[in-house]
């Protein structure tokens, strides 16, 4: 008995604050979701993902998709978002923008680590997941890549937006 709860705590250390959004089989099948549809998508110019066996906690929405999360938590499109009520707009840009920089180190049978990983995850809850893919590198002084926002209801894909970068 004493192993099982040694074992659960240490589980909860490994997958910090992600722990309570997904279990391992529903974060897999979004990953998995969203390598499949990455790998169909013909813009994207990169078909070898290599994961980094970190996932940061919702960092990257703020930065990259903070109209669409809103949006999409609202239920409305995001072309109507500035027309829309402030007083429950602001709540949800405010718990973006104070979003701790947080990482956790994953132990998933989808996800190995890998040397020089070019695609990063972000999440900040169950149904939407980041993944940030480097295209380009050019040495030390930047790269380039796209970022994409996944929402998913009952482990589908249900809509994706996507922003180019350049460092």
């Amino acid at each position: 008995m004493r192993n099982i709860i040694l074992i659960l705590f240490f589980t909860t250390i490994i997958y910090g604050q992600n722990s309570k959004y997904n279990s391992d089989a529903e974060l897999c099948g979004q990953i998995d979701s969203a390598v499949n549809y990455l790998k169909n998508d013909k813009d994207l110019g990169v078909k070898n993902f290599r994961f980094d066996s970190t996932i940061e906690n919702g960092s990257l929405y703020e930065f990259y998709f903070s109209t669409e999360y809103v949006a999409y938590e609202l239920g409305i499109e995001k072309e109507k978002l500035f027309e829309y009520d402030k007083t429950k707009t602001y709540p949800i840009y405010k718990k973006l923008a104070e979003i701790e920089y947080q990482i956790s180190e994953l132990r998933l049978d989808c996800l190995k680590k890998r040397r020089k990983p070019n695609a990063k995850l972000s999440k900040l809850d169950k149904d939407s997941l980041v993944i940030n893919i480097t295209t380009n590198r050019v040495g030390k002084e930047g790269s380039s890549g796209i970022a994409f926002i996944f929402f998913f209801e009952n482990g589908k894909i249900t809509k994706v937006y996507r922003k180019g970068w350049i460092s």
